[in-house]
C-alpha cells in the first residue's frame, strides 16, 4: 500500500468512525433542496476529513458535497463525499458510506470507500489493483445475463429517474433478480467485488463515483456513459458491468 492509499484509508476510517458514533442518535436535517438534504452527521464526517488534510497540506485543492470547491485550474485534489447515503443514514438502514478520491489531471488515481457499519474497506490505486480489506477485488465473471443482479440508484430530478424506469422496464425481464441500493459509492464497490453484476445511475455528482471509478477499473469491471463511450467521474449517467456482459450493457442503452 502506498502512502498515499494508506493516508486516504486513514481519512475514510476518521469520517466512518464519526458515522457511527451518530448513527443510533436523533437526526439534524437540513434541506438543500427538492429531495436533497443533509444531516449533522454530513457536516460533522466532513470537518473531521477536511481537518486531517489541511494538517497534512494547507494547500490542497478539495471538492466535497457539502460545500467545498477547488480554486479554479486545479489538476490535483480530493473528491469527498462524507455520507453517500445519506436518505439511509437518516432512517437507520446500515447502506451508506465514505467515499474520498484523490484525482490527478482529471484522473482518480487512488479511491477509499468504507462502510463503518461492516467496517468494510474497499480501497484501489490506479494499476495496483483494488481490495477490500486484505481481499483482492475482482469482478463477476457472469456473461449470461439471466444470471445476472442488476441494480440501480436515481437521482432526485424527474428526468434521470424517468431514464432508470425506462431502462428497467427493458432489462428487469431478463435479469435473475434486481436491487436498489442508495449509495452510488457502494453500489460501484458491490459490482466490483462480483456482489453485482449490473449497476446503472443517470444522475452521479463527482464525489459519489470518483473513489468507486479507480476500484471498479482495477477490479477489472467496465464503465460506460449513457452514449456508450468510458465513463469518467464527472459524468452524471453511468452504467457499470462485469466485463463479459459490456456488450448486453451497451445494447441495453440503445
Amino acid at each position: 500500500m502506498s502512502d498515499l492509499l494508506d493516508f486516504t484509508t486513514t481519512l475514510a476510517r476518521a469520517g466512518g468512525q464519526v458515522l457511527r458514533e451518530r448513527f443510533w442518535q436523533p437526526r439534524e436535517i437540513h434541506a438543500k433542496g427538492w429531495r436533497d438534504f443533509y444531516t449533522d452527521a454530513d457536516l460533522a464526517a466532513q470537518t473531521t476529513i477536511v481537518d486531517l488534510i489541511q494538517s497534512h497540506d494547507s494547500h490542497a485543492a478539495i471538492l466535497s458535497e457539502e460545500g467545498l470547491n477547488p480554486p479554479p485550474g486545479a489538476t490535483s485534489l480530493w473528491v469527498i463525499d462524507p455520507l453517500d447515503g445519506t436518505s439511509n443514514y437518516a432512517r437507520q438502514l446500515s447502506l451508506f458510506a465514505v467515499s474520498i478520491a484523490y484525482v490527478e489531471q482529471g484522473q482518480p488515481i487512488v479511491g477509499v470507500v468504507y462502510d463503518p457499519i461492516h467496517d468494510h474497506v474497499f480501497a484501489a490505486e490506479h494499476d495496483r489493483g483494488a481490495w477490500l480489506n486484505a481481499d483482492r477485488l475482482r469482478a463477476a465473471t457472469t456473461a449470461d445475463i439471466a444470471e445476472g443482479v442488476i441494480a440501480l440508484d436515481w437521482g432526485r430530478e424527474e428526468r434521470p429517474r424517468g431514464l432508470a424506469l425506462d431502462w428497467l422496464h427493458r432489462t428487469g425481464r431478463e435479469c435473475r433478480t434486481i436491487r436498489a441500493i442508495g449509495s452510488a459509492a457502494l453500489g460501484l464497490c458491490y459490482l466490483a467485488a462480483g456482489r453485482l453484476d449490473v449497476y446503472f445511475h443517470g444522475a452521479l455528482k463527482p464525489w459519489d463515483g470518483a473513489a468507486g471509478q479507480v476500484i471498479v477499473e482495477e477490479a477489472g469491471a467496465r464503465l460506460f456513459n449513457f452514449a456508450g463511450a468510458a465513463w469518467n467521474y464527472f459524468e452524471p449517467d453511468c452504467l457499470a458491468c462485469a466485463p463479459a456482459l459490456a456488450d448486453w450493457a451497451l445494447n441495453s442503452l440503445r
